[in-house]
């Protein structure tokens, strides 16, 4: 049997959105026969078998990835120190992950293990988890494979990637030299892909792109979903704002949307579900008392399971997302799109997430930069007739679907290079 091993130290983190692409990997190459090994950060080391292979967990000796407790009870999580943090970025090449990452490439367990495997696949961020893999990639003669979730040095999330000559030219070589020893990238977005081989075009041949999709289970348009003339609205939006970002804030989707809700008709409720921080809710309270004046209430009920969250969606009359990258996609706008429900999007022009919404007949999109505004929400803009006339085909696209989405990383990756 054919063996892949998987190098993602998020793996199995409550609420990691990492979890969700990996989730697939696993998944597809258990169908195609590969035992896949993967390994993973915790609390304690670890071995258990799965029915799609053995996954082993290495002792994280800094603590960023910790374990439930036996009992099911999640982790507390650690008192945000912002110097704690930046010292901890500033000292470690490329994040202090790196600690975790190599001790995982040397563990004897995980060196025999993956020994005869068909190829190594990590998955950023945490940019570590590909120092990991290729340093085994290097110790056992094996092909790396490169998923990019996010960029690197492209639109970087960190603030010192993008304020420090030092640390791009730092973190710039070791991207260098793990890039060209790949056997193939994957990037999640045809801008990731451009900004990728403008700065390295002897990649041309490696990068590919392979997005993120729809969940498993993906729910049709509810045909039943039904509400009477004169009913409050439910404007729904899925989880945190900053994130990996802290540049992504409230008040950047808030403002265009009382602008637009100004203009309408429409009452009703804006819901923020999701684990929000201090500063997001400060953020979100600043505006209650503004929507409270033209018919709407905001509130933010907290956390909630995902399959709880996917249920949810589908119910709303209409979905809110910010996005304020060039080229990255957030995963959460495929969820969104799944629902068939109308989504309000503000987005930079051009963007990725712009590309990709311009063809969604229920999306209205409005520019970041407050330049241009196609629309203004309306009755009609959240009505079932509305909806119900719309191309179903054009509203949940097939290449974001499971199917589509696993053909091409077989031809881009397991029929190109391991067939």
């Amino acid at each position: 049997m054919n063996k892949a091993v998987i190098f993602a130290p998020f793996w199995r983190q409550v609420g990691h959105v990492g979890n969700n692409r990996v989730d697939r990997f696993v998944r597809w190459l258990a169908a195609d026969g590969y035992h896949v090994v993967m390994i993973r950060a915790g609390s304690a080391f670890g071995q258990i078998h799965e029915s799609w292979g053995t996954e082993i967990t290495v002792r994280d000796p800094m603590g960023l990835y910790r374990d439930a407790s036996s009992t099911g009870v999640p982790p507390q999580p650690r008192n945000p120190n912002k110097l704690r943090r930046a010292l901890a970025y500033w000292l470690f090449n490329p994040d202090p992950g790196v600690v975790w990452a190599n001790a995982a490439a040397l563990h004897p367990v995980v060196l025999e293990a993956a020994s005869g495997a068909a190829f190594i696949l990590s998955s950023n961020p945490p940019e570590s988890a590909h120092v990991g893999a290729w340093k085994l990639a290097r110790s056992l003669n094996l092909p790396h494979i490169v998923d990019m979730r996010d960029g690197w040095l492209d639109e970087p999330l960190k603030p010192s990637l993008r304020t420090s000559a030092f640390r791009q030219w730092r973190e710039g070589r070791l991207e260098s030299r793990i890039l060209r020893n790949a056997v193939a990238v994957q990037v999640t977005s045809d801008l990731w892909q451009e900004l990728l081989l403008k700065r390295f075009p002897c990649l041309l041949n490696k990068v590919t792109v392979l997005t993120n999709g729809y969940p498993k289970a993906t729910p049709l348009p509810q045909s039943s979903f039904s509400k009477k003339v004169g009913d409050d609205l439910l404007l729904i939006h899925a989880g945190k704002f900053s994130g990996s970002d802290t540049r992504r804030t409230p008040d950047l989707l808030l403002g265009p949307l009382l602008q637009n809700l100004s203009s309408s008709k429409n009452v009703g409720v804006i819901r923020f579900i999701g684990p929000l921080s201090q500063i997001e809710l400060v953020s979100i309270e600043s505006f209650k008392q503004r929507f409270s004046q033209i018919g709407w209430q905001i509130d933010c009920p907290g956390n909630i399971s995902r399959d709880k969250l996917l249920n949810i969606l589908s119910q709303a009359d209409g979905l809110l997302l910010l996005s304020t990258s060039n080229a990255a996609i957030p995963s959460k706008l495929f969820e969104y799109i799944a629902t068939g429900r109308p989504i309000f999007i503000v987005t930079k022009m051009g963007s990725s997430t712009w590309h990709i919404c311009e063809k969604l007949p229920q999306a209205l999109l409005y520019d970041a930069s407050g330049m241009i505004r196609l629309d203004t929400l309306s009755v009609s803009f959240f009505s079932q007739k509305k909806i119900k006339e719309l191309d179903h085909s054009k509203m949940i696209p097939e290449i974001y679907t499971e199917i589509s989405l696993r053909d091409k990383f077989r031809k881009n990756i397991l029929h190109r290079y391991f067939s």
